[in-house]
């Protein structure tokens, strides 16, 4: 009989708040449930659920939050396909879940466990190694405590007791044991032979329990080597999980059952069944509330049941997500937010976590490396830096710093100032054209442009203050532009455009200016690629990748995976696949797609679905980015309309604002109500926040979220009253009325030609 016909024909699940009814033979009467209310036992009775879709919802943040010092923030871990942990920190400011890289795991990367708060522990399946880390707050990354540890090819889970790592090992049936030394590294201490098991679950008072696929398997542990101490029969178990209060929660293809534990001894105190239509893989459990997910009838799912005094509730409510199948779920430390891993998708979601009103919303998403699964979470120290604005003056050849207030005001005067590039390669050289922070924000890299020679890439060290150090220049190829760092912060690249300005002709070479030498060699960019070891670049072996004429800006989407470039005189975007070993570049699909007249910003959005690049023809062009090769096709809503040479480019950290600039001197905002949603089109009619900028050339919004900034360009005749502006950030429900978008403090002269500006500071 097909699963949901079982489901269906046994009993159902509860509705919305509703009551649940007690029906096993050891309850007495009909008595209502409710948290910190009698415990439920036996098999439970409940009504009908009817999933409702997840809604993106805004979650208060706090409104004063510190601008420097340490906080804590919530850290989600989840191996993934091609070798990899994935790293993503939920941003305290903003809610949104931001992916700060990965660290290289061994070959097939299957279940992670974390000790202390700081070691991180990743089995790896196909290889059978452990690799282990431990978590820096200062670069909010993790790092490799050495060699991988050897254990046996098949490891599927792993469970941390004690000063004590286990890890089951899936093909000769084994259960390994590791200690746990001072600095977290593993020494390995031997093994036992256990029955067909497929994960394990860490319990109270020093319990580990092994699951099978009908069984569970009891060992005392925490002391070294596990013994053995009682088997319980299951059918149908999944997953299990406990939450340190003495019970075992345990998933079955059809219910949800709370066990007590006494030794080894497992007996049930109650069972609850799952919404009919519920394809379950995983479940998440803390003090208050159980949440199972799996796939519903119409998309991923998440139901919630209630935790009582001693047992487990009916579910209170059950939410559709977007399609796919989950392969993991974890509760964030403190219950406040539910973390989902859609393995189809590839994508890391977060949910509210609530037992009350219409339940768990959706809050947050962020495209994963492929083939998500077994995340944990745990709360992180992470250190805060004094936030900045950074902006390249390039009339004056200098990169100036601007402190940013907790309100998101800038200061009037410059705190930090640099020269662009030492030595310089060439006396050529005119400046910076456009820059790049490092993830951890401790260095910065700038492009210098030169037009009729070769460039160079500058770097910086950012100071804890936010001060930037002395440049360190090595040399780029001819006229570099872009510039964009790979999220795990392994490699840098940088774009030459090949611009040479000579003779004036404009016809035969696409649009550039050139010496009159061979039109067929001119024009042709590149670019070139560097590996950062402590931040400081080296170029790659194989350093040089060819691009279409006049390639200007770079983007890298979140996941590291690929590379996108807007080709300025062939009006097409460049698309490029990053070798995660090596840091190679490879052209992918037709090598590139078109694109609006002459485009300038290229951008990914923070959730990594879709690319977003302005156009000279008055366009911004949106793209959908194929997950698994990185190619681009036009999104629902492929073009949006902005009159007078849109330039300067940013989406707002949830997605659902995209702010253009124009050099007519507007600024246009563009909003979608779902960004989430399969397909999310935009609103294509603008919020004009007015014709006030001269020559408005780049974007920036605040690491905290509050504050958007313009930076105006020069104009004439002196070409030395650029300047930028301060706009507060109001909030989504209130944010469809330019009035709202109120000027913070007086507008910052800079004195100079200023063309593009950088946040710096918060979480790096």
């Amino acid at each position: 009989m097909p699963l949901k016909a079982r489901i269906v024909g046994t009993l159902l699940a509860c509705a919305v708040l509703s009551a649940c009814q007690g029906g096993g033979s050891s309850n007495s009467g009909n008595q209502s449930v409710s948290s910190g209310g009698p415990a439920p036992t036996g098999v439970q009775q409940c009504q009908a659920l009817t999933p409702h879709a997840a809604a993106l919802t805004t979650v208060a943040t706090p409104p004063a939050p510190p601008t420097s010092g340490t906080v804590q923030a919530s850290l989600v871990l989840v191996p993934e396909g091609q070798g990899s942990l994935g790293i993503y920190l939920r941003n305290p400011w903003t809610g949104a879940l931001v992916d700060r890289g990965y660290a290289p795991t061994g070959a097939g990367p299957s279940a992670v466990a974390v000790s202390q708060d700081r070691y991180v522990y990743v089995a790896n399946a196909t290889d059978g190694t452990i690799s282990q880390y431990s978590w820096d707050p200062s670069m909010a990354q993790l790092v490799s405590l050495g060699p991988n540890a050897t254990s046996v090819a098949g490891v599927s889970s792993l469970a941390v007791v004690g000063n004590f790592l286990y890890a089951l090992n899936a093909n000769d049936n084994t259960l390994s044991t590791f200690r746990i030394g001072s600095n977290g590294a593993l020494g390995f201490v031997g093994s036992i032979n256990t029955p067909a098991l497929t994960s394990l679950v860490v319990g109270a008072n020093d319990m580990l329990y092994g699951l099978g696929t009908n069984d569970i398997v009891s060992f005392s542990a925490g002391a070294g080597t596990p013994a053995t101490v009682g088997t319980t029969a299951v059918n149908g178990l999944i997953s299990g999980a406990s939450n340190g209060s003495g019970l075992l929660y345990v998933l079955t293809d059809t219910t949800v059952t709370a066990y007590n534990v006494s030794g080894g001894t497992l007996s049930v105190q109650d069972s609850v069944p799952l919404p009919s239509g519920l394809t379950p893989t995983a479940l998440a459990v803390d003090g208050t509330q159980l949440n199972v997910v799996g796939t519903g009838s119409s998309g991923s799912e998440v139901a919630t049941f209630p935790l009582v005094s001693g047992g487990v509730a009916c579910p209170t409510s059950a939410v559709l997500g977007p399609s796919g199948e989950t392969s993991g779920a974890v509760l964030s430390v403190g219950g406040h937010y539910v973390y989902v891993a859609n393995m189809t998708r590839g994508d890391l979601l977060a949910y509210t976590a609530t037992t009350s009103g219409s339940g768990p919303q959706l809050t947050a998403e962020v495209r994963t490396r492929s083939n998500p699964h077994a995340l944990t979470s745990l709360v992180a120290s992470v250190t805060v830096a004094p936030q900045m604005l950074y902006v390249i003056n390039q009339s004056e050849n200098e990169i100036a710093g601007y402190t940013v207030a907790a309100n998101g005001g800038l200061s009037t005067e410059s705190q930090t100032s640099q020269a662009t590039c030492n030595p310089c390669s060439t006396a050529a050289n005119t400046g910076a054209s456009a820059f790049a922070m490092a993830p951890d924000g401790r260095h910065l890299y700038a492009s210098d442009w030169a037009e009729a020679g070769q460039g160079d890439v500058t770097t910086f060290g950012v100071a804890p203050n936010g001060s930037l150090g002395l440049p360190s220049s090595i040399p780029a190829g001819m006229s570099p532009m872009g510039v964009a760092v790979d999220p795990s912060n392994r490699y840098l690249y940088v774009a030459n455009s090949y611009y040479i300005n000579g003779d004036g002709s404009t016809t035969a070479d696409n649009g550039l200016n050139t010496d009159g030498a061979d039109d067929g060699g001119n024009g042709q960019g590149t670019i070139y690629g560097y590996g950062l070891s402590n931040g400081d670049p080296t170029p790659l072996t194989q350093e040089i990748t060819d691009t279409e004429p006049y390639p200007m800006l770079l983007t890298i989407d979140p996941t590291g995976r690929f590379l996108y470039v807007s080709q300025y005189a062939e009006s097409s975007v460049g698309m490029f696949s990053i070798d995660s070993g090596t840091g190679a570049l490879a052209s992918i699909g037709l090598r590139s797609v078109a694109s609006g007249a002459n485009p300038w910003t290229v951008v990914v959005g923070p959730a990594g679905r879709h690319v977003y690049v302005s156009d000279n023809g008055s366009n911004v062009s949106i793209y959908r980015i194929n997950a698994t090769s990185g190619v681009l096709s036009p999104a629902s809503t492929p073009t949006l309309t902005v009159p007078g040479n849109p330039l300067g480019l940013v989406v707002g950290p949830k997605g659902r604002r995209l702010y253009v600039a124009t050099q007519n001197g507007t600024v246009d905002v563009f909003t979608r109500s779902s960004p989430l949603a399969t397909h999310s089109s935009w609103n294509p009619t603008p919020i004009s926040l007015g014709s006030t900028y001269s020559n408005a050339y780049g974007l920036a919004i605040s690491n905290n979220g509050k504050a958007l900034y313009v930076v105006d360009n020069c104009t004439g005749p002196n070409y030395n009253n650029g300047n930028v502006h301060a706009l507060a950030i109001p909030a989504f429900s209130a944010g469809l009325s330019a009035a709202n978008y109120a000027s913070l403090g007086s507008v910052v002269g800079t004195g100079a030609c200023t063309v593009e500006g950088l946040a710096g500071g918060g979480l790096g």
